[in-house]
Protein backbone atom coordinates (compact mmCIF):
# COMPACT_ATOMS: atom_id res chain seq x y z
CA UNK A 1 0.00 0.00 0.00
CA UNK A 2 1.27 3.18 -0.68
CA UNK A 3 2.66 5.64 1.92
CA UNK A 4 1.03 9.39 1.00
CA UNK A 5 4.26 10.66 3.26
CA UNK A 6 6.75 13.60 2.98
CA UNK A 7 8.89 11.60 0.71
CA UNK A 8 5.86 10.93 -1.89
CA UNK A 9 4.99 14.93 -2.10
CA UNK A 10 9.08 15.83 -2.04
CA UNK A 11 9.23 13.72 -5.29
CA UNK A 12 10.09 16.39 -8.16
CA UNK A 13 7.99 15.69 -10.63
CA UNK A 14 8.89 17.39 -14.41
CA UNK A 15 5.94 19.17 -15.82
CA UNK A 16 7.36 20.74 -18.86
CA UNK A 17 6.64 20.66 -22.36
CA UNK A 18 3.54 18.41 -21.12
CA UNK A 19 0.80 21.19 -21.82
CA UNK A 20 0.82 22.72 -18.47
CA UNK A 21 -0.43 25.91 -18.18
CA UNK A 22 1.63 26.44 -15.11
CA UNK A 23 4.66 25.59 -16.85
CA UNK A 24 3.63 27.58 -20.03
CA UNK A 25 5.03 30.70 -21.49
CA UNK A 26 5.78 33.18 -18.79
CA UNK A 27 5.26 36.77 -19.11
CA UNK A 28 7.58 39.32 -20.81
CA UNK A 29 10.85 39.42 -19.00
CA UNK A 30 10.95 36.08 -16.39
CA UNK A 31 14.35 34.84 -16.54
CA UNK A 32 14.69 31.15 -18.19
CA UNK A 33 14.60 29.23 -15.33
CA UNK A 34 11.51 31.36 -13.63
CA UNK A 35 9.59 29.09 -10.99
CA UNK A 36 6.07 29.04 -11.35
CA UNK A 37 4.34 29.56 -8.31
CA UNK A 38 1.33 31.15 -9.88
CA UNK A 39 -2.19 29.38 -11.36
CA UNK A 40 -3.79 27.58 -8.62
CA UNK A 41 -3.17 23.57 -9.28
CA UNK A 42 -0.27 21.41 -7.20
CA UNK A 43 3.04 19.76 -8.73
CA UNK A 44 2.07 16.83 -6.92
CA UNK A 45 0.50 13.34 -8.70
CA UNK A 46 -2.98 13.09 -8.68
CA UNK A 47 -4.29 9.98 -6.47
CA UNK A 48 -3.42 6.86 -7.65
CA UNK A 49 -6.97 6.14 -7.22
CA UNK A 50 -7.66 8.49 -9.88
CA UNK A 51 -5.16 7.39 -12.54
CA UNK A 52 -6.58 4.01 -12.15
CA UNK A 53 -9.80 4.64 -12.75
CA UNK A 54 -8.41 6.63 -15.82
CA UNK A 55 -6.92 4.05 -17.30
CA UNK A 56 -9.79 1.83 -16.88
CA UNK A 57 -11.92 4.68 -18.87
CA UNK A 58 -9.71 4.12 -21.85
CA UNK A 59 -9.94 0.56 -22.23
CA UNK A 60 -13.70 0.51 -23.02
CA UNK A 61 -14.12 0.52 -26.69
CA UNK A 62 -17.09 2.47 -26.79
CA UNK A 63 -17.66 6.18 -25.26
CA UNK A 64 -21.06 6.91 -25.60
CA UNK A 65 -23.28 9.53 -23.24
CA UNK A 66 -22.73 8.99 -19.75
CA UNK A 67 -25.35 8.97 -17.11
CA UNK A 68 -24.23 10.19 -13.66
CA UNK A 69 -25.93 7.32 -11.22
CA UNK A 70 -26.94 7.57 -7.93
CA UNK A 71 -24.11 4.74 -7.24
CA UNK A 72 -22.03 7.94 -7.48
CA UNK A 73 -24.08 10.72 -6.23
CA UNK A 74 -23.83 8.14 -2.74
CA UNK A 75 -20.15 8.76 -3.20
CA UNK A 76 -20.09 12.67 -2.79
CA UNK A 77 -22.87 13.26 -0.62
CA UNK A 78 -21.43 10.55 1.93
CA UNK A 79 -17.96 12.66 1.57
CA UNK A 80 -19.85 15.96 2.11
CA UNK A 81 -21.63 13.91 5.19
CA UNK A 82 -18.47 12.39 6.55
CA UNK A 83 -16.03 15.68 6.20
CA UNK A 84 -18.60 18.62 6.92
CA UNK A 85 -21.33 17.68 8.70
CA UNK A 86 -23.94 18.23 5.49
CA UNK A 87 -26.57 15.79 4.71
CA UNK A 88 -27.77 16.32 0.58
CA UNK A 89 -29.87 14.55 -1.06
CA UNK A 90 -29.60 13.35 -4.12
CA UNK A 91 -32.18 15.64 -6.08
CA UNK A 92 -30.31 18.67 -5.42
CA UNK A 93 -26.96 17.83 -7.27
CA UNK A 94 -26.43 18.71 -10.97
CA UNK A 95 -23.12 17.58 -12.90
CA UNK A 96 -21.48 20.53 -14.88
CA UNK A 97 -17.79 21.04 -16.82
CA UNK A 98 -16.62 23.49 -13.72
CA UNK A 99 -17.16 25.17 -10.47
CA UNK A 100 -16.62 28.79 -13.47
CA UNK A 101 -18.91 27.26 -15.64
CA UNK A 102 -21.93 26.46 -12.83
CA UNK A 103 -21.05 29.80 -11.48
CA UNK A 104 -21.61 31.71 -14.52
CA UNK A 105 -24.52 29.78 -15.02
CA UNK A 106 -26.42 30.72 -12.09
CA UNK A 107 -25.82 34.03 -12.33
CA UNK A 108 -27.05 34.49 -15.51
CA UNK A 109 -30.18 32.28 -14.54
CA UNK A 110 -30.68 34.45 -11.10
CA UNK A 111 -30.07 37.94 -12.55
CA UNK A 112 -31.00 39.81 -15.28
CA UNK A 113 -29.27 41.95 -17.58
CA UNK A 114 -28.15 44.89 -15.30
CA UNK A 115 -28.87 43.99 -12.10
CA UNK A 116 -26.29 43.61 -9.24
CA UNK A 117 -23.82 41.01 -8.42
CA UNK A 118 -22.20 41.59 -5.20
CA UNK A 119 -18.21 40.78 -4.89
CA UNK A 120 -16.55 41.17 -1.62
CA UNK A 121 -12.80 42.33 -3.34
CA UNK A 122 -9.85 41.31 -3.29
CA UNK A 123 -11.25 37.67 -4.76
CA UNK A 124 -10.76 35.25 -7.40
CA UNK A 125 -10.36 37.63 -10.56
CA UNK A 126 -12.50 35.54 -13.07
CA UNK A 127 -15.71 36.04 -11.23
CA UNK A 128 -15.89 39.95 -12.28
CA UNK A 129 -15.20 38.60 -15.95
CA UNK A 130 -18.01 36.59 -15.79
CA UNK A 131 -20.50 39.74 -13.82
CA UNK A 132 -19.32 42.25 -16.18
CA UNK A 133 -19.08 39.83 -19.64
CA UNK A 134 -22.66 38.67 -19.14
CA UNK A 135 -24.02 42.25 -18.68
CA UNK A 136 -24.47 41.95 -14.92
CA UNK A 137 -23.50 44.89 -12.63
CA UNK A 138 -20.61 44.47 -10.87
CA UNK A 139 -21.07 45.79 -6.94
CA UNK A 140 -18.31 46.03 -4.99
CA UNK A 141 -18.08 45.60 -0.92
CA UNK A 142 -14.43 45.56 -0.02
CA UNK A 143 -12.73 43.30 2.56
CA UNK A 144 -11.89 44.56 5.56
CA UNK A 145 -8.06 44.11 6.56
CA UNK A 146 -7.71 43.88 10.55
CA UNK A 147 -4.05 43.80 11.60
CA UNK A 148 -3.07 40.98 9.14
CA UNK A 149 -6.37 39.02 9.28
CA UNK A 150 -9.23 39.84 6.44
CA UNK A 151 -12.93 40.25 7.49
CA UNK A 152 -16.32 40.87 5.87
CA UNK A 153 -17.47 44.55 5.76
CA UNK A 154 -20.88 44.08 6.59
CA UNK A 155 -21.93 47.97 6.33
CA UNK A 156 -20.47 47.92 3.23
CA UNK A 157 -22.10 44.39 1.92
CA UNK A 158 -25.60 45.64 3.48
CA UNK A 159 -24.75 49.03 1.62
CA UNK A 160 -24.50 47.27 -2.16
CA UNK A 161 -27.52 44.13 -0.87
CA UNK A 162 -30.28 47.39 -0.14
CA UNK A 163 -30.36 48.65 -3.81
CA UNK A 164 -33.21 47.68 -5.17
CA UNK A 165 -31.78 45.81 -8.58
CA UNK A 166 -28.91 43.66 -6.66
CA UNK A 167 -29.76 39.71 -6.94
CA UNK A 168 -26.95 38.03 -6.09
CA UNK A 169 -24.12 37.71 -4.05
CA UNK A 170 -21.53 35.79 -5.25
CA UNK A 171 -19.29 34.33 -2.25
CA UNK A 172 -15.85 32.61 -1.98
CA UNK A 173 -15.75 30.28 0.80
CA UNK A 174 -13.24 29.43 1.56
CA UNK A 175 -11.30 32.56 0.12
CA UNK A 176 -9.23 32.89 -2.79
CA UNK A 177 -6.93 34.52 -2.51
CA UNK A 178 -6.80 35.63 0.95
CA UNK A 179 -7.36 32.16 2.42
CA UNK A 180 -9.90 32.93 4.66
CA UNK A 181 -12.06 30.01 5.87
CA UNK A 182 -15.38 31.67 7.40
CA UNK A 183 -16.83 30.60 10.39
CA UNK A 184 -20.39 29.55 11.21
CA UNK A 185 -20.95 32.52 12.63
CA UNK A 186 -19.38 34.80 9.80
CA UNK A 187 -21.64 33.15 7.33
CA UNK A 188 -24.65 33.53 9.42
CA UNK A 189 -24.52 37.45 9.58
CA UNK A 190 -23.47 37.68 5.77
CA UNK A 191 -26.20 35.18 5.33
CA UNK A 192 -29.25 37.11 7.39
CA UNK A 193 -28.33 40.02 5.42
CA UNK A 194 -28.82 38.54 2.28
CA UNK A 195 -32.25 37.20 3.43
CA UNK A 196 -33.19 40.53 4.56
CA UNK A 197 -32.82 42.09 1.31
CA UNK A 198 -34.08 39.09 -0.71
CA UNK A 199 -30.65 38.56 -2.37
CA UNK A 200 -29.42 34.89 -3.85
CA UNK A 201 -25.89 33.76 -2.87
CA UNK A 202 -23.76 31.66 -5.09
CA UNK A 203 -21.51 30.42 -3.04
CA UNK A 204 -17.93 28.89 -4.73
CA UNK A 205 -16.54 25.92 -2.30
CA UNK A 206 -13.76 24.59 -4.96
CA UNK A 207 -11.38 24.90 -1.72
CA UNK A 208 -14.13 23.14 0.45
CA UNK A 209 -11.57 20.35 1.51
CA UNK A 210 -8.05 21.89 1.86
CA UNK A 211 -8.50 23.16 5.65
CA UNK A 212 -5.02 23.76 7.18
CA UNK A 213 -6.25 24.96 10.31
CA UNK A 214 -8.08 22.39 13.13
CA UNK A 215 -11.60 22.80 11.97
CA UNK A 216 -14.24 21.67 9.52
CA UNK A 217 -15.75 23.77 5.99
CA UNK A 218 -18.62 25.15 7.12
CA UNK A 219 -20.65 24.94 3.31
CA UNK A 220 -23.07 28.31 3.70
CA UNK A 221 -26.24 25.71 2.42
CA UNK A 222 -25.67 23.77 6.10
CA UNK A 223 -25.65 26.88 8.48
CA UNK A 224 -29.69 26.52 8.30
CA UNK A 225 -32.35 25.60 6.68
CA UNK A 226 -33.24 29.40 5.14
CA UNK A 227 -29.74 29.70 4.07
CA UNK A 228 -30.14 26.74 2.46
CA UNK A 229 -33.26 27.61 0.50
CA UNK A 230 -31.20 30.78 -1.31
CA UNK A 231 -28.01 29.05 -2.07
CA UNK A 232 -26.64 27.75 -4.93
CA UNK A 233 -23.37 25.79 -4.11
CA UNK A 234 -20.73 25.00 -6.68
CA UNK A 235 -18.13 22.49 -5.59
CA UNK A 236 -15.64 19.82 -7.15
CA UNK A 237 -13.19 17.39 -6.28
CA UNK A 238 -10.75 18.87 -9.21
CA UNK A 239 -9.00 21.13 -6.91
CA UNK A 240 -8.58 18.89 -4.27
CA UNK A 241 -7.06 16.04 -6.10
CA UNK A 242 -5.13 17.96 -8.50
CA UNK A 243 -6.99 17.15 -11.84
CA UNK A 244 -8.30 20.56 -12.84
CA UNK A 245 -8.03 19.40 -16.34
CA UNK A 246 -10.90 17.06 -16.29
CA UNK A 247 -14.37 18.30 -16.29
CA UNK A 248 -15.87 17.47 -12.96
CA UNK A 249 -17.66 19.56 -11.25
CA UNK A 250 -21.07 19.72 -9.67
CA UNK A 251 -23.79 22.38 -8.41
CA UNK A 252 -26.03 21.89 -5.39
CA UNK A 253 -28.96 23.22 -4.89
CA UNK A 254 -31.79 22.28 -2.57
CA UNK A 255 -34.29 25.08 -3.78
CA UNK A 256 -36.31 23.25 -6.38
CA UNK A 257 -37.17 26.71 -7.82
CA UNK A 258 -33.75 28.33 -8.07
CA UNK A 259 -32.62 24.35 -9.38
CA UNK A 260 -34.81 24.53 -11.87
CA UNK A 261 -33.91 27.90 -13.22
CA UNK A 262 -30.27 27.25 -13.07
CA UNK A 263 -30.52 24.06 -14.73
CA UNK A 264 -32.91 25.53 -17.27
CA UNK A 265 -29.78 28.00 -18.07
CA UNK A 266 -26.64 24.91 -17.93
CA UNK A 267 -28.79 23.37 -20.92
CA UNK A 268 -29.68 26.44 -22.51
CA UNK A 269 -25.83 26.85 -22.28
CA UNK A 270 -24.40 23.59 -23.07
CA UNK A 271 -22.64 22.97 -19.79
CA UNK A 272 -24.95 20.01 -18.79
CA UNK A 273 -23.33 16.55 -17.68
CA UNK A 274 -20.42 14.82 -17.93
CA UNK A 275 -18.31 11.92 -19.88
CA UNK A 276 -17.45 8.33 -18.80
CA UNK A 277 -13.56 9.92 -17.79
CA UNK A 278 -15.59 12.54 -15.56
CA UNK A 279 -17.22 10.53 -13.41
CA UNK A 280 -15.09 7.72 -13.05
CA UNK A 281 -11.78 9.83 -12.03
CA UNK A 282 -14.75 11.98 -9.78
CA UNK A 283 -15.56 8.71 -7.78
CA UNK A 284 -12.37 7.46 -7.10
CA UNK A 285 -11.34 10.86 -5.98
CA UNK A 286 -14.07 10.71 -3.42
CA UNK A 287 -14.69 7.18 -2.94
CA UNK A 288 -11.02 5.79 -2.88
CA UNK A 289 -8.11 8.72 -2.12
CA UNK A 290 -9.00 10.20 1.30
CA UNK A 291 -5.74 9.17 2.81
CA UNK A 292 -4.20 10.34 -0.34
CA UNK A 293 -5.84 14.23 0.94
CA UNK A 294 -4.59 13.42 4.34
CA UNK A 295 -1.30 13.22 3.45
CA UNK A 296 -1.50 16.65 1.04
CA UNK A 297 -2.61 18.55 4.25
CA UNK A 298 0.21 17.41 6.37
CA UNK A 299 2.26 18.27 4.06
CA UNK A 300 0.79 21.52 3.02
CA UNK A 301 1.15 22.63 6.61
CA UNK A 302 4.97 22.21 6.65
CA UNK A 303 5.04 24.28 3.58
CA UNK A 304 2.62 27.00 5.63
CA UNK A 305 4.93 26.73 8.27
CA UNK A 306 8.26 27.00 6.00
CA UNK A 307 6.53 30.39 4.31
CA UNK A 308 5.33 31.81 8.30
CA UNK A 309 9.24 31.70 9.36
CA UNK A 310 10.32 33.22 6.26
CA UNK A 311 8.17 36.09 5.93
CA UNK A 312 6.86 36.84 9.60
CA UNK A 313 4.91 39.56 10.95
CA UNK A 314 6.10 42.93 11.23
CA UNK A 315 9.15 42.27 8.05
CA UNK A 316 8.83 44.10 5.22
CA UNK A 317 7.10 41.13 3.37
CA UNK A 318 4.05 39.43 5.42
CA UNK A 319 2.58 36.12 5.11
CA UNK A 320 -1.11 36.92 6.37
CA UNK A 321 -2.93 33.70 7.97
CA UNK A 322 -3.66 30.48 5.94
CA UNK A 323 -6.77 28.85 7.16
CA UNK A 324 -7.41 26.96 4.10
CA UNK A 325 -6.48 26.40 0.34
CA UNK A 326 -2.45 26.40 -0.83
CA UNK A 327 -2.74 30.16 -1.81
CA UNK A 328 -0.46 32.50 0.36
CA UNK A 329 -1.81 36.08 0.54
CA UNK A 330 1.79 37.93 0.62
CA UNK A 331 1.81 42.06 1.91
CA UNK A 332 4.63 43.22 0.24
CA UNK A 333 3.68 46.65 1.40
CA UNK A 334 6.68 47.01 3.79
CA UNK A 335 9.00 47.31 0.47
CA UNK A 336 7.51 50.80 -0.40
CA UNK A 337 6.75 49.93 -3.89
CA UNK A 338 4.52 50.66 -6.07
CA UNK A 339 2.27 47.63 -8.06
CA UNK A 340 5.02 47.68 -11.21
CA UNK A 341 8.07 47.79 -9.35
CA UNK A 342 6.64 45.28 -7.09
CA UNK A 343 5.61 42.93 -10.54
CA UNK A 344 9.14 43.38 -11.64
CA UNK A 345 10.58 42.75 -8.57
CA UNK A 346 9.40 39.40 -7.88
CA UNK A 347 9.26 38.10 -11.43
CA UNK A 348 12.16 39.18 -13.50
CA UNK A 349 14.61 40.19 -10.44
CA UNK A 350 13.43 37.13 -7.89
CA UNK A 351 12.55 34.64 -11.32
CA UNK A 352 9.41 33.98 -8.54
CA UNK A 353 6.10 33.61 -11.29
CA UNK A 354 3.39 34.76 -8.64
CA UNK A 355 -0.17 36.40 -9.28
CA UNK A 356 -0.13 40.48 -8.88
CA UNK A 357 -2.59 41.26 -6.28
CA UNK A 358 -3.90 43.91 -8.43
CA UNK A 359 -5.69 40.59 -10.26
CA UNK A 360 -7.71 40.00 -7.74
CA UNK A 361 -9.36 44.05 -7.48
CA UNK A 362 -9.75 46.66 -4.76
CA UNK A 363 -7.62 45.66 -1.58
CA UNK A 364 -5.32 43.86 -4.08
CA UNK A 365 -2.94 46.54 -4.22
CA UNK A 366 0.55 45.68 -2.51
CA UNK A 367 0.17 42.14 -2.07
CA UNK A 368 1.31 38.90 -4.59
CA UNK A 369 -0.30 35.32 -4.30
CA UNK A 370 1.95 32.19 -4.13
CA UNK A 371 1.31 28.92 -4.75
CA UNK A 372 3.00 27.12 -2.45
CA UNK A 373 1.37 23.37 -3.10
CA UNK A 374 4.61 22.33 -4.48
CA UNK A 375 7.83 20.39 -3.40
CA UNK A 376 9.52 22.22 0.07
CA UNK A 377 12.64 22.37 -1.78
CA UNK A 378 11.32 24.20 -4.76
CA UNK A 379 9.26 26.12 -1.88
CA UNK A 380 12.83 27.06 0.00
CA UNK A 381 14.57 28.07 -3.36
CA UNK A 382 11.82 30.57 -4.13
CA UNK A 383 11.80 31.98 -0.91
CA UNK A 384 15.30 32.38 -0.65
CA UNK A 385 15.19 33.87 -4.49
CA UNK A 386 12.43 36.51 -2.85
CA UNK A 387 14.43 37.87 0.13
CA UNK A 388 17.55 37.82 -2.26
CA UNK A 389 15.78 40.69 -4.53
CA UNK A 390 14.22 42.23 -1.70
CA UNK A 391 16.96 42.30 0.69
CA UNK A 392 15.92 40.71 3.23
CA UNK A 393 19.03 38.32 3.60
Amino acid sequence: MERFDTAYFDTPQDRRGTGSLKYGTPPAGAPADVIPMWVADMDFPTPPAVTAALRRAGERTIFGYTAVDEGHWDTVASWYRRRMGWTIDQSWFAPIPSVLSGVSAAVRALAAPGEGVVLCQPVYYPFARIITGCGRSLRIAPLRLEGTRCTFDYDAIEKELSRKDCKVFLLCNPHNPVARVWTREELQKLGELCLRHGVVIVSDEIHADLILDERRHVPMASVSEELAQITVTAMAPTKTFNMAGIPAAHLIIPNEELRGKVRDMCWASGLAGWGVASMLAARAAYGESEPWLEGLLDYLRGNREVLYEAFPAGGPIVCLPVEGTYLAWLDCRGLGLDDGSLHDLFLKKAGVWLDDGTMFGKGGEGFMRLNFACQRATLTQAIRRIKTAAGMN
